[in-house]
């Protein structure tokens, strides 16, 4: 088992990551009340613990790996970005979705608000975050060993992707079986497509700065945007506006990845590309 996980780290980690998250997950969705809760949320640490195997197997320093994931001293400009870009990108969705006929509802906003920064913290510790010190931390840097820095995020994208699949019960459509199969792939399709998409802001970003600090802001940054700053009616949450606003966003996202890519020559920040 050592030698498979030292000749295959990349491979390894994508493994022991699904087997724990996706174990506990399906646990979860088995029972109820604070058990349930426990497990979904422990589910989401599957990615750091698989690294955490990883780093130990290839005897590396665990302190030293860990401490060297949270560079801080950095350019204000960069927590600007990763504190700010997921709002801009949520604006413009929202503006769009305006333009094209659909309603925004305000009246939230106030609550949502006060809400943000805590929701943010939570986020970044249990709810997304927690999943960069593996995927960045671990897998993107193996991989781009190997591969060049397009190569590397698409591969990571779509494993990150894929793991995010047992969450796709969780969606009030699918949950409450209001609608068919072919609306459950599609839902599933655009998603995956989204999440992968997501990956190469997260490499440009900790190839220019080596902060998967910074990747964990971005990634709940994004989800506490993504949550409390659609200012959509909750109608629109469901069914077929659910799923305008969905490809809305994902065609956002890819035309902002696009342009990063057209910017940085495919290079995406890294220092040698190969």
């Amino acid at each position: 088992m050592s030698t498979f996980i030292r000749r295959r780290p990349f491979l390894s980690f994508a493994i022991a990551a699904y087997f724990f998250s996706w174990t506990a997950w399906l646990l979860s969705f088995q029972m109820a009340g604070s058990p349930a809760v426990f497990l979904f949320h422990l589910a989401g640490f599957g990615p750091l613990i698989a690294a955490m195997v990883v780093v130990k197997v290839q005897r590396r320093s665990l302190r030293r790996w860990l401490v060297g994931l949270f560079k801080w001293r950095l350019h204000p400009g960069w927590y600007l970005f990763a504190f700010g870009f997921p709002v801009l990108l949520v604006a413009i969705a929202s503006l769009i979705y305006r333009l094209m006929g659909y309603p925004l509802d305000f009246s939230p906003l106030p609550n949502r608000l006060g809400a943000y920064l805590p929701s943010l913290l939570l986020l970044a510790l249990v709810g997304g975050g927690n999943e960069e010190p593996g995927w960045r931390g671990l897998g993107l840097p193996t991989l781009q060993q190997q591969h060049s820095p397009v190569v590397a995020t698409g591969l990571l994208g779509l494993v990150w992707a894929l793991w995010h699949l047992p969450l796709l019960a969780t969606n009030p459509d699918v949950a409450s079986g209001a609608i068919g199969l072919g609306q459950i792939l599609f839902i599933a399709i655009v998603t995956l497509v989204s999440i992968a998409t997501h990956a190469f802001w997260y490499t440009w970003l900790i190839n220019c700065t080596g902060s998967v600090l910074l990747c964990i802001i971005l990634h709940a940054s994004y989800n506490a945007a993504n949550g409390l700053l659609l200012l959509v009616p909750e109608e629109a949450l469901r069914g077929s506006s659910y799923q305008t606003l969905l490809v809305l966003m994902t065609l956002v996202l890819i035309a902002s990845v696009g342009a990063l890519l057209v910017q940085t020559k495919g290079q995406l920040g890294a220092q040698y590309p190969r």
